[in-house]
């Protein structure tokens, strides 16, 4: 077992040394769930929380939380402090194919031919009334260069909003919006895709795809293979294991879906109740503070009792 650990934690380093992966982890053993850490940057001149979230390849959205109160595109004094956000719960699913987190805005994958190694991506997501449906699928093909057919309400939005007639088929270019790559899903007209806007990670911007950086679906789209299994999820609160502490993730949840009672104290007492299942000391007050004030970072809750 050693030996076969070992290998596989070479594997994830030869992933790190030879790609462009934003975060590529070895899956914790014995139940455990928290993978990466939490890194702190000092600015230079002229950064902007945006300039750094898209030099460490997170979302806007991650490092707004991760740095409440600052403006994501206003320049930050030098020498000042902040947070990038590296350290994630993994959702509480199977280890199989792709699982997409809308509220998290971030993408899991878990690659058949690797196992024991989980690769993470930020992602942009459908903007409110155009989110992807929440369901199990599948990839059904993949294209390089793709055509894009503009749907109708993408080609009235754009005449509405910026004046644009859009073309009924776009060729393949620098002005295509899905960028070089796309992947389809069993999903009709939904996608994962590369992005000509890399402001948009992060960001609820699309009509219903899935945004990845183009650094990122570059390498991760000769991994993907048809029929690897997609399940996308609202997961707003996540609760997992390191050693014996307990942590809660909590993000802000999908707008039109936030009164839901999952998605609040109650939702996630429940899913600290269906978790444990064990003796465990629980700072509910704690809870209660970061399902009011969402800062998106893994924090410690509680411990087993022994």
């Amino acid at each position: 077992m050693k030996i076969a650990f070992k290998l596989i934690q070479l594997m994830a380093v030869a992933l790190l040394s030879t790609s462009s992966f934003a975060q590529t982890y070895v899956v914790p053993s014995r139940g455990d769930t928290l993978v990466g850490r939490i890194d702190y940057v000092t600015t230079d001149s002229g950064e902007t929380l945006l300039s750094i979230a898209q030099r460490f390849n997170i979302g806007v959205n991650a490092i707004e939380g991760a740095n409440p109160g600052l403006d994501p595109v206003n320049p930050l004094p030098p020498d000042m402090h902040i947070v990038v956000p590296r350290q994630h719960i993994l959702p509480s699913l199977p280890h199989d194919g792709i699982v997409i987190n809308l509220p998290e805005m971030r993408m899991y994958y878990y690659p058949s031919s690797s196992h024991g190694v989980v690769m993470t991506y930020p992602i942009g997501i459908g903007k409110v009334g155009k989110t992807i449906p929440l369901t199990r699928t599948a990839v059904l093909r993949k294209v390089e260069h793709p055509v894009w057919i503009p749907p109708e309400d993408i080609r009235a939005f754009d005449k509405e909003t910026m004046g644009i007639d859009l073309p009924k088929v776009m060729p393949a270019g620098p002005d295509n919006p899905l960028g070089p790559y796309a992947i389809y899903l069993r999903l009709p007209t939904y996608l994962i895709h590369s992005t000509i806007f890399p402001d948009s990670i992060g960001r609820r911007a699309s009509f219903g795809c899935i945004r990845m950086n183009e650094s990122d679906i570059k390498d991760f789209f000769p991994l993907i293979q048809a029929k690897t299994n997609v399940i996308i999820v609202d997961m707003p609160n996540k609760i997992g294991w390191q050693g014996n502490t307990l942590y809660l993730e909590s993000h802000d949840p999908l707008e039109e879906r936030s009164q839901e009672s999952y998605a609040g104290f109650s939702g996630v007492a429940d899913t600290i109740a269906n978790t444990a299942n064990t003796s465990v000391f629980v700072d509910w007050q704690l809870v209660h503070d970061l399902t009011e004030s969402r800062d998106g970072l893994p924090h410690e809750i509680g411990f087993r009792i022994q």
